[in-house]
């Protein structure tokens, strides 16, 4: 049976083709005539989402802070829309927009710093849920976590490059000394230089800002795979009370009881790559590229919890480990 796609869904797709267009006319040809309407457009939206978040609170459905975030892109389109109007009232638009906007990100950056704090005296709770939770007053849940998982992803980027790879690897069942990203990061910094070289090249007819954007999103890519080796190191495979708890990083995680594995073993060989596309098909992958990956297969399915949130049920699942010997043996260990 097919899936209805919910009015929501299709809202925000709209919204987000035409805010597309917007950025492409707004780039290439800001005079075009089509910009109004495609702007004006934006703005319906953008009010009727105001207004059923407005509804909403008024029900007691979602909290009142949820109306902030959209309505301070009203604001930013009303300004685009209204600086052709008179001094005052642009400037009065603008006075309206910053304020706004500066009092939304210092109340985000508050609700951040307290959730991490907090985070750090709540055994078994890991910072983004808690970063996630503080920001479900603003956005919706899928949103939150993907603004969480990034600032701990960065967070733990950063922490990593002043010192961090100096630290001991936590216990259990690790899966990052043997994966490609550990041989690749050392050499990562070295092809920046190029990089800006050849972006600097190929973009010299791009706008400033423009070209430093692309440059910025070079530099984000590159801690953002910092970040990711940082959190494989951080988060090994675990068996506790009796539970095994698997991780990617930050990207994917699960948890389910060890009585509930039929089988651990390692993956089949395969031909070519298409038989081992074919065979892995519809299987979670909590794999770092690299290592040695082991198929289990479970008496009753799971969701792994990936950036979106949780998946669909599987009873099958690829996992990668240093040592699939060490972490077999202990599968196979009864419980305490």
């Amino acid at each position: 049976m097919a899936r209805s796609t919910s009015p929501s869904a299709l809202l925000w797709g709209l919204f987000f083709a035409l805010g597309g267009v917007a950025l492409a006319l707004r780039l290439w040809n800001p005079g075009h005539p089509l910009l109004i309407w495609v702007t004006s457009a934006l703005l319906a939206l953008l009010v009727l989402r105001v207004a059923a978040l407005v509804r909403d609170w008024r029900l007691g459905r979602v909290p009142g802070t949820r109306v902030l975030l959209p309505a301070v892109l009203l604001v930013e389109g009303l300004d685009l829309v209204l600086s052709s109007s008179s001094e005052g009232a642009s400037n009065l638009t603008l006075q309206l927009r910053m304020g706004t906007a500066l009092a939304l990100e210092i109340l985000l950056l508050f609700l951040a710093v307290r959730a991490v704090r907090e985070a750090r005296s709540l055994p078994g709770t890991w910072p983004e849920d808690r970063i996630a939770s503080a920001f479900e007053a603003f956005v919706p849940p899928r949103a939150a976590r993907l603004m969480a998982l990034e600032l701990v992803m960065l967070g733990s980027a950063v922490r990593f490059l002043l010192g961090g790879f100096r630290e001991a690897a936590p216990a259990g069942f690790s899966h990052h000394r043997e994966a490609a990203l550990r041989a690749i990061l050392p050499a990562v910094p070295l092809m920046i230089p190029g990089d800006f070289l050849l972006m600097r090249a190929i973009s010299s007819g791009l706008a400033s800002w423009l070209r430093w954007l692309l440059h910025g999103s070079t530099v984000y890519a590159v801690l953002w795979l910092v970040g990711l080796y940082a959190t494989l190191k951080a988060r090994p495979h675990r068996i506790r009370d009796g539970q095994l708890e698997l991780h990617l990083g930050l990207v994917k995680s699960v948890a389910f009881p060890v009585s509930h594995i039929l089988s651990a073993t390692p993956l089949p060989d395969f031909d070519d790559d298409w038989a081992r596309h074919a065979y892995m098909k519809g299987m979670p992958k909590l794999v770092a590229k690299g290592n040695a990956v082991l198929e289990l297969k479970l008496a009753e399915p799971v969701r792994v919890l990936g950036l979106l949130g949780p998946g669909r049920p599987a009873q099958r699942l690829a996992v990668s480990v240093d040592d699939p010997a060490a972490f077999l043996s202990a599968l196979s260990q009864p419980c305490a």
